[in-house]
């Protein structure tokens, strides 16, 4: 295997393995080859196990038709976490193509029937769309669709103020309520569970990403912009 695979699916393995720990999405099986992959750069089995995804399996799919590259490659897994240019290639069209995936993938018809009414404003592939337009549990039951949920479930980001052997205080970037359905970026002071073998050398100052309540990434600050500016524009939808 590549590096640029096993970079792009450490990546992968960063951000599923929190839900996938706590029985949300995936198989029970996935944990141990995320662990393996993001410590040890061993990540057989991991593309494998992404199959199993009820919803992230068919986004990748959908970015893998719109960006021309494969589903486990670096631009496609990137674009889904975390926001880049290759977002801007989406046209409306493909969010058709989402429900065709969501229905191979066993997406409940009746979700199905309802998206196929609602149709979002802009379709922007991403994370964050997903929990907010789709809505976080609806496809698996797994967690009530609530603003606890919510962001958990959405990558925050932010920097760390203060560090101790187990948890992370950070400013993070989550969302708040405005209105009956509008959504707006808020920083929040939270302490933030980490793992060191995951968050080598993190220190006070540093730009993370949290997910699940666990510190799963020490961000670079291009990955940061495009948090920023991704989750903005999902937002937006919402205004």
């Amino acid at each position: 295997m590549s590096v640029m695979k096993d970079s792009a699916l450490q990546l992968e393995s960063r951000f599923s393995l929190a839900p996938n720990s706590l029985g949300y999405c995936g198989q029970k099986s996935a944990v141990v080859k995320f662990k393996k992959c993001i410590s040890f750069n061993k990540c057989d089995g991991v593309r494998e196990e992404l199959s199993n995804f009820i919803v992230l399996y068919p986004y990748l799919k959908t970015l893998s038709r719109i960006i021309g590259k494969p589903f486990w490659s670096y631009p496609v897994i990137e674009s889904y976490w975390l926001g880049n240019n290759e977002l801007k290639k989406t046209k409306q069209k493909d969010y058709l193509l989402l429900l065709n995936y969501f229905s191979k993938q066993g997406v409940p018809d009746f979700l199905i029937n309802e998206l196929k009414v609602k149709k979002p404003k802009k379709f922007i592939p991403n994370h964050l769309f997903h929990v907010l337009f789709i809505g976080v549990g609806k496809a698996s039951g797994a967690v009530p669709f609530n603003l606890e949920s919510i962001n958990n479930c959405m990558i925050r980001w932010g920097k760390v103020v203060k560090l101790s052997k187990k948890e992370a205080v950070i400013n993070l970037n989550s969302l708040k309520k405005k209105g009956k359905s509008a959504y707006i970026l808020a920083k929040i002071k939270t302490s933030v569970p980490f793992n060191s073998k995951f968050t080598s050398g993190l220190k006070v100052g540093d730009a993370v990403a949290a997910h699940w309540n666990l510190v799963i990434k020490i961000l670079t600050p291009l990955e940061e912009k495009n948090l920023e500016f991704w989750s903005a524009k999902v937002c937006q939808l919402f205004s």
